[in-house]
């Protein structure tokens, strides 16, 4: 009876302990009382990655802040040195060397350069002072030398005017082919003229226009060569159709008739007929040396 009763007793116990694994599987545990999913271990293992993290955050941000210190430092730095450099009557321009001025004064080169005695040597460089030269329209190449602590030397090659262009107003001519300023007061005018020149033409087409200036610069030189500049004044070349060419020399304006390049050789023939007729007393009307096919023939008439 004792047996049974302890066998019924545990079937009683075994059948709760089912009901009760039953009820906690329909009705689980509070949230509060579960077993949490993060250890003391993991939250130490989390805090340190992000402590190191941040440190590292920290010294690069510091890093940038001390770069920005010293560039802002360096730029104060470079502002205070470029203050007193253009400051100090140490950098005081006081030497200022001219080489090549003839026909302009020193004052006005000086100027145009931008460059005086006393004025800070670091306001105007070298370059610029050389390209403020070379816009004035007399100078022809300019080179400038700036030394520390104060000092330039400038050097200039000016042009030389041989001839005067009538297109409409009047322009100078340098012996380097170039048409480079308006006839103005106080320019030479007491130069050979070139007339029967087309404005247009000249204005439009630069290969005509170069072409031209040179043949006619050419024969400057050629007339100079054979001998004529001082025996006959050049007054005026004349361009004809086809650009044939004609002189008038002398205080009698002579019509010499040139025709085509080239023109040394015609020019010596020149030379010789107005020899000759000199030994005559005899003044040319005119004088052709443009036949084209006797180009030796020389036609003349006498006054």
């Amino acid at each position: 009876m004792l047996k049974t009763n302890k066998r019924q007793s545990s079937e009683v116990i075994e059948r709760k302990r089912e009901i009760r694994r039953k009820q906690n599987r329909k009705f689980p545990r509070p949230a509060s009382r579960r077993k949490s999913v993060f250890s003391l271990e993991a939250l130490r293992a989390r805090f340190a990655r992000d402590a190191d993290r941040l440190h590292r955050i920290g010294g690069a941000l510091a890093r940038i802040a001390l770069l920005a210190v010293l560039v802002a430092g360096a730029v104060a730095g470079g502002r205070l040195i470029e203050r007193h450099v253009r400051t100090s009557k140490s950098f005081a321009t006081k030497v200022i060397k001219l080489e090549g001025a003839s026909r302009l004064g020193r004052d006005e080169v000086l100027r145009q350069a931008g460059l005086a005695k006393g004025k800070n040597i670091f306001e105007v460089s070298a370059e610029s002072a050389r390209r403020n030269l070379l816009k004035h329209p007399w100078i022809a190449t300019a080179s400038v030398v700036r030394r520390l602590p104060g000092s330039y030397r400038v050097s200039i090659s000016e042009r030389r005017a041989v001839a005067l262009l009538s297109i409409g107003d009047l322009y100078l001519v340098a012996d380097d082919g170039t048409v480079f300023k308006p006839l103005a007061e106080g320019d030479p005018f007491d130069l050979p003229i070139i007339t029967g020149v087309d404005s247009d033409e000249f204005a439009s087409d630069r290969d005509f226009r170069a072409s031209l200036i040179a043949d006619l610069v050419g024969l400057l030189e050629d007339y100079a060569r054979a001998g004529l500049m001082r025996r006959e004044r050049l007054a005026e070349i004349h361009l004809e159709p086809g650009r044939n060419v004609a002189l008038y020399v002398g205080s009698d304006s002579t019509e010499i008739r040139l025709g085509k390049p080239p023109f040394l050789g015609k020019l010596h023939r020149l030379k010789k007929v107005l020899e000759s007729l000199e030994k005559k007393k005899s003044r040319a009307f005119y004088v052709y040396l443009d036949n084209v096919r006797r180009p030796d023939r020389v036609t003349v008439r006498l006054r």
